[in-house]
């Protein structure tokens, strides 16, 4: 009876030790590989929009592109005065709510060190800039007063961004600023802009048939789709796109940049709807990758990744220009020529779902990006 304890015995330990090995074998061949593990991840900041904001969706397609998600706070100044709660005060504003003039000025003396900006974006390796509210036109390098036809403006978020995309820029961080992020961009940047879309065809006596947003009495209203141009081949959305055309991006907008003359940007896409061109795509050409598009990529990228319904404009393009911020966020980068990454990709960083052509509406895609909220 012994004998036989004592054999068992000696076999449990022959396979814990062999156990033992092959999960040392393991961990060896990941590091081998050069799998990353999430400390290694590149952390992607969110833009603040509110205390109540929820950006899971916008989390699940940074995760899918092999980055940590963090959302920023908000970013604060001491030129203006807060309440408890951290909104301005109504001194700083019109009544429309538009940051007053003499506040605007001094926010754009981009004095970072009477901000929490060195502070908020510490450990972080690249910038999501999100869509929202129109912004105040005080802050414009050339002013100008309301011309939004009454829509909804948020000084206090207006502060927020713009001093995040100021210190992005001069800091160099990787940025993907998207619809209102890229009108932020190009403000920043000093350009020319339209406050409202509808008001500029009319002022070329073209008639407006809403591409770039759906009417308010839409039915079902949500975002509209429409096609853009890729104008410049030697840019970061051609290298992300490989193509000259994108088709039905998902758009909601009713501003936009006019021009980027005496900037350091370059337009890079565009949209013409009745002759008229809109500008879709802008990019700091003195920067290794700040870009904005007017349209919305993480719309449809979160379509397919948490809604597990096909989206109508290409997935895989849609999540590259996320893949993209991750890469240069990583220290990689992009043959523009080729579209070739060098560096750290998506694939190294993040073991991310390939989204099955045929998925059926309903049906949840793999990876398990639609639990997240």
């Amino acid at each position: 009876m012994k004998k036989l304890l004592s054999l068992i015995l000696a076999l449990v330990m022959v396979f814990s030790l062999c156990t033992v090995s092959v999960l040392a074998s393991s961990e060896a061949s990941g590091e081998a590989s050069g799998e990353a593990s999430d400390e290694d991840k590149p952390v992607i900041g969110i833009s603040w929009k509110s205390d109540s904001q929820d950006y899971s969706r916008l989390a699940a397609v940074i995760e899918a592109a092999g980055g940590i998600p963090v959302e920023l706070p908000q970013i604060t100044s001491t030129a203006v005065t807060y309440d408890e709660e951290g909104d301005l005060t109504e001194d700083c504003m019109e009544e429309s709510g538009m940051l007053k003039q003499e506040y605007a000025d001094a926010i754009k003396e981009l004095d970072f060190d009477e901000t929490n900006l060195a502070e908020a974006l510490e450990g972080i390796d690249g910038v999501v800039v999100t869509g929202g509210e129109d912004i105040s036109p005080s802050l414009f390098a050339d002013p100008m007063t309301e011309e939004n036809e009454g829509e909804e403006i948020n000084a206090t978020r207006d502060i927020s961004d713009y001093l995040l995309v100021a210190y992005c820029i001069e800091n160099d961080i990787s940025t993907l600023c998207i619809c209102r992020g890229e009108q932020m961009l190009g403000i920043v940047s000093g350009v020319t802009f339209t406050q409202d879309i509808p008001n500029y065809y009319a002022s070329l006596g073209v008639e407006y048939n809403d591409t770039h947003r759906m009417p308010a009495d839409a039915e079902n209203r949500t975002y509209a789709r429409h096609d853009v141009d890729i104008l410049d081949t030697d840019s970061l959305i051609y290298a992300i796109v490989g193509d000259t055309t994108l088709e039905n991006v998902s758009s909601w907008h009713h501003q936009c940049i006019e021009s980027v003359e005496g900037t350091d940007l370059k337009v890079t896409a565009s949209t013409t709807a009745d002759g008229v061109e809109i500008i879709e795509a802008i990019e700091r050409t003195d920067k290794t990758f700040i870009m904005g598009v007017q349209f919305h990529p993480e719309n449809d990228c979160a379509i397919t990744l948490v809604d597990g319904e096909e989206s109508l404009c290409d997935y895989d393009t849609c999540i590259a220009f996320f893949e993209t911020l991750v890469l240069y966020a990583g220290g990689g980068s992009l043959d523009l020529a080729s579209g070739e990454a060098s560096g750290e990709t998506a694939e190294d960083y993040a073991d991310y779902p390939e989204i099955p052509a045929d998925l059926e509406p309903g049906e949840e895609p793999p990876g398990g990006f639609g639990g997240i909220d």
